[in-house]
């Protein structure tokens, strides 16, 4: 069957218009997350005992259960405080509340792989367990982070797409409205998938040189690449 390729690029701007808003509602609550992953990330390696359960309780909650829970629940519970958002703020809410709980793991994995002589060390010095987090450990914990950090925002983009079950309009909501009014599903999908599929890619790629190039951890001493010494010659 041939594809309608008139058809396929009419509807391109819109199929646009709708991945702008899915990027900006994942980053958005990728970045949020981060925040409070970060955070409650390190309370969770170095925190109070009854806290650090907590913070596990909340993690193994949002770990086992559906990102489509999370949506339907802030959907229902957030009206009933007094919290009347829009559907983008209701489904910004439930990507960050999803988003939180893997990130919480992603710093707590990621800080545990540091040596722990060098937490000791820091003690033997005088600093505290939060100064040495801060100074020491988490800097070099941030380019252990930067893979599984890539692989949620792309899990975050592509779980964006159940929130046109409350009629967000990002691109599978759109392409959903396309489909019901003109009845043509392959063009539509092949469409949306090549979408989501260069976004992934480009995350990937961009993550990668953020891990190559600018988070890249060097202790002082390490000695200075040819590459390096060729372009500072210059």
């Amino acid at each position: 069957m041939l594809m309608d390729i008139p058809f396929m690029l009419e509807i391109l701007p819109r199929l646009l218009r709708g991945l702008l808003l899915t990027l900006q509602i994942s980053l958005l609550s990728l970045a949020v997350g981060l925040v409070f992953g970060v955070l409650l990330g390190v309370v969770r390696v170095i925190g109070p005992a009854p806290v650090r359960r907590l913070i596990a309780g909340f993690v193994f909650f949002v770990r086992g259960t559906p990102v489509i829970l999370h949506i339907f629940g802030a959907a229902l519970l957030l009206p009933k405080i007094g919290l009347d958002f829009s559907v983008f703020w209701i489904g910004f809410a439930a990507l960050t509340f999803n988003t939180i709980g893997y990130q919480i793991e992603i710093v707590r994995a990621a800080i545990q792989s540091i040596d722990r002589g060098q937490m000791e060390a820091a003690a033997a010095i005088g600093m505290t367990r939060w100064m040495a987090m801060r100074d020491i450990i988490l800097p070099q914990a941030a380019r252990r982070m930067i893979p599984p950090l890539t692989n949620e925002l792309a899990n975050l983009v592509k779980a964006s797409s159940v929130l046109s079950v409350i009629a967000v309009l990002e691109v599978t909501k759109i392409a959903n409205s396309i489909r019901a009014a003109t009845f043509k599903s392959t063009e539509i999908y092949i469409i949306v998938a090549i979408l989501y599929f260069v976004v992934v890619q480009l995350l990937i790629r961009g993550a990668y040189y953020l891990e190559q190039n600018v988070f890249t951890y060097r202790p002082s001493g390490q000695p200075v690449t040819k590459t390096k010494q060729a372009t500072l010659g210059n």
